[in-house]
């Protein structure tokens, strides 16, 4: 297990990870560490010489540091329960998320208590760093943005104005991403429509990938509150629903939503 001394004690946990890097006056390698290595990334500084990975293929690096990416940002987030990062980061195999990643994460340092709590004051650090270096090749999702955060206070059903202005914000945002949740009337009953990016050699047009329809619109609302708090997850399931149909999508947005619930068959 990573036994170095705390972060906080020789860093500043509110800046990103390697921000403590210097720039090579020599221009190659471009990033120099405290010791005179050079590096041509801080992702590959976090990889290498923190995590102690193999540098090998760049592209399975960034594919890996992605993953890792998402699972530091649904620990952060804590209003997405265990058994759903288990459902939609892994595969559903506990094996894989507990015994595994898990593990490896506490060992490292970044998490406490595998995936069951929160990140360590290092693992906000190099949440930051990745969410700010993504490559072009990325989700193109921004982490971290306030829109993320669960939202406390009073029922949204009880003052209609209210709920309408947050979820305006929710859609001025939306509007702005390739594959988006998007709430709609459809037939003359509110709905919540799932638009993939545009498709198609003459004339590229947006196209729906997946739809569900409410008879009141709180309902809608409240589903699409827990839509925006697993924003980063959008791209992914829209891909679900381009290879898989709608109705795959239905299944896998059921199960997130219920993983969590009490069993109370005792």
């Amino acid at each position: 297990m990573f036994k170095a001394e705390p972060y906080g004690d020789n860093r500043n946990p509110e800046l990103h990870w390697g921000y403590w890097l210097a720039v090579n006056d020599e221009e190659r390698p471009p990033l120099l560490d405290e010791h005179g290595n050079g590096w041509s990334s801080v992702r590959e500084y976090l990889w290498v010489d923190r995590l102690g990975m193999a540098s090998g293929s760049p592209h399975d690096q960034e594919c890996a540091l992605e993953v890792l990416l998402s699972v530091l940002v649904a620990l952060d987030r804590q209003v997405i329960s265990i058994e759903e990062k288990v459902i939609d980061l892994f595969a559903d195999s506990w094996h894989l998320a507990r015994q595994f990643f898990g593990l490896w994460l506490e060992g490292q340092g970044l998490v406490e208590d595998g995936l069951a709590r929160g990140l360590t004051s290092e693992g906000r650090a190099v949440l930051k760093m990745l969410a700010s270096t993504r490559s072009r090749g990325a989700a193109p999702i921004p982490i971290g943005l306030p829109v993320f955060k669960a939202l406390n206070g009073p029922d949204l059903n009880e003052d209609p104005a209210l709920r309408e202005a947050i979820m305006e914000q929710y859609d001025t945002f939306a509007a702005i991403l390739p594959c988006r949740f998007v709430r709609k009337d459809v037939a003359g009953r509110v709905a919540i429509s799932l638009t993939g990016p545009p498709s198609g050699n003459n004339i590229p047009l947006a196209r729906t990938l997946w739809s569900l329809s409410f008879p009141h619109d709180y309902e809608r609302d409240r589903f699409y509150r827990w839509l925006v708090d697993r924003m980063d997850r959008w791209e992914d399931w829209s891909d679900r629903a381009r290879h898989y149909g709608a109705q795959a999508l239905s299944e896998h947005l059921l199960r997130l939503r219920f993983a969590d619930e009490a069993d109370t068959s005792d």
